[in-house]
């Protein structure tokens, strides 16, 4: 079969590998999609974490078709349509999954297949080596895979938004138009937000993102002063209750700060990654509330799929591109601008 393992910064390599089979409490999944995250794209830079076992092979946004199952596994069989995500809860059993948190779990990352070293789904057949400690997720009849594979993003979004302070009629603010964001923002609708302001830096997308629910667009790159049109739009001398921080860099993450109001959330579920200096004392006097989310849990994949399924959200325009194994480096993962998209597939079978 083939797969796209990583060896090292800037080098990804097609390889031949052979097809897994399944051990006791494995299976074994064809891939249908994988999704191509940002961290890939990090990962291929040089930018990786130093419990990474290189080679490797990249990809932990799976959804396929289980083909093979190993002696033990009685959840799933041949033929099932199920999304393969983080570990489901750590076999050492830690002191956070013992409290359903699985999303923080100290084993989680490095024990996450595509990130911490098992090979993960950029590959014609994926092994999923402990189906007990997987979050392995069947995806109901009628959801395309090509929606479902969308969990990671998207699940991201819902997370964040039910850790906040959100009630049913408030005003939002939402910093960042890439797909968390766009997530973020029909979410948001379908909750009853009373207005959504979306901050962007693409006049282009606006009416992608209008679609989406934003009532009002801001272009933070070319508006003065961002936080008075906000004010502005509310009709307000203070800012919106809760901002949701989704775009990852320090711009947007200042540019939160001076759109909340005294008192209210500054929810940062993007992952910034730059250091960048704060101060405290300039903003400490409104008592703001800063709230930092990480991933999702299994229940929320599956809130997901069923809110999917009876079409209660939609995500139009969000998967910018299908490519092959063959081609996601040269097309994607190594060019150099990946500007215009918002999520790009890998389809092996192409």
């Amino acid at each position: 079969m083939k797969a796209l393992a990583l060896y090292g910064k800037g080098d990804l390599r097609l390889e031949e590998r052979p097809v897994p089979h399944p051990g006791p409490n494995q299976l074994v999944v064809k891939i249908d999609y994988v999704g191509i995250c940002g961290t890939d794209v990090e990962f291929y830079g040089g930018h990786y974490p130093p419990f990474i076992q290189l080679p490797m092979v990249l990809g932990h946004e799976n959804s396929g078709t289980v083909v093979e199952v190993g002696e033990g596994v009685t959840d799933f069989k041949v033929g099932d349509r199920i999304l393969c995500g983080p570990p489901s809860a750590c076999a050492e059993g830690c002191p956070l999954c013992k409290e359903n948190k699985t999303n923080i779990c100290i084993n989680g990352f490095p024990n996450t297949a595509g990130i911490g070293g098992p090979d993960g789904g950029y590959c014609e057949y994926f092994l999923i080596r402990d189906v007990a400690h997987t979050m392995l997720i069947k995806v109901p009849e009628g959801v395309d895979l090509k929606d479902a594979v969308l969990f990671d993003v998207v699940c991201v979004a819902l997370h964040g938004i039910r850790q906040s302070k959100f009630q049913i009629g408030d005003d939002v603010v939402v910093s960042g138009t890439g797909s968390v964001g766009l997530s973020a923002i029909q979410f948001l609708k379908a909750a009853g937000a009373r207005r959504i302001i979306a901050l962007g830096t693409s006049d282009e997308k606006e009416p992608l993102i209008r679609e989406y629910g934003a009532d009002y667009f801001i272009n933070s790159k070319t508006c003065p002063d961002v936080a008075a049109e906000v004010m502005k739009i509310l009709d307000s001398p203070v800012g919106a209750p809760i901002v949701y921080e989704c775009a990852g860099n320090p711009a947007s993450f200042n540019t939160c700060v001076s759109c909340v109001r005294p008192g209210g959330q500054i929810m940062v579920i993007g992952t910034i990654n730059q250091p960048f200096e704060i101060t405290p004392g300039q903003f400490s006097i409104h008592e703001p509330e800063f709230k930092f989310t990480f991933v999702y849990t299994r229940e929320e994949v599956e809130m997901y799929l069923d809110m999917l399924g009876r079409g209660k959200v939609k995500f139009p325009g969000m998967v910018t591109g299908v490519v092959s194994l063959e081609d996601a480096v040269p097309k994607y993962i190594g060019a150099p601008s990946r500007r215009g998209h918002l999520k790009v597939l890998i389809d092996p079978s192409l």
